[in-house]
């Protein structure tokens, strides 16, 4: 990435990051999950514990983060860059998108993009992202060297399917 891509990046899009948990899971480790994937995460309201069972069935935990980097870094370190630009542009508009990725996979560091109408044992972290221009964003902040020989862009016809199949387009 050139400097000024990484400086582009570096003023990201808000991020807000929502999950709902259930009263069997333990909020400390929904915590855990979430910091280990974006560090600087402030959830809106205090995270009481409870004694198990909790009284309320479902809480929501909700709270901006500002610094994208260990996320990023976490795509580049698993090599899933093209997945991630697919999986991140799949609910896009003009100046957000929404994806959902694993809170099991994120308790251990790991990015695991959750698709549409797919369900994820241990729940998920819904992510919403703003940024004027979105669309850019997502594709400077997963560019590689892989995609000098093979260009992507969002919405070119070369990425997964919304079932997360891949597409057929490299003539083989």
């Amino acid at each position: 990435m050139t400097r000024i891509q990484q400086e582009y990046v570096m003023a990201g899009p808000t991020v807000w990051i929502e999950t709902r948990i259930g009263a069997h899971e333990d909020p400390e480790k929904v915590m855990e999950a979430i910091h280990a994937i974006f560090p600087d995460f402030q959830p809106e309201s205090q995270i009481e514990v409870e004694d198990y069972p909790r009284k309320q069935p479902w809480m929501t935990i909700q709270g901006y983060a500002k610094d994208l980097t260990p996320f990023l870094q976490r795509l580049r370190d698993q090599r899933i860059l093209d997945t991630a630009m697919d999986a991140m542009s799949m609910d896009i508009t003009d100046q957000s998108s929404m994806f959902r990725i694993s809170r099991q996979a994120a308790l251990v560091g790991k990015i695991g993009f959750i698709l549409e109408g797919d369900s994820s044992l241990g729940g998920n972290l819904r992510v919403l992202l703003e940024h004027e221009d979105i669309r850019n964003w997502i594709e400077t902040s997963t560019d590689h060297p892989g995609r000098r020989d093979m260009p992507r862009s969002i919405g070119d016809n070369q990425g997964m399917e919304m079932d997360g199949s891949p597409r057929e387009w490299n003539g083989e």
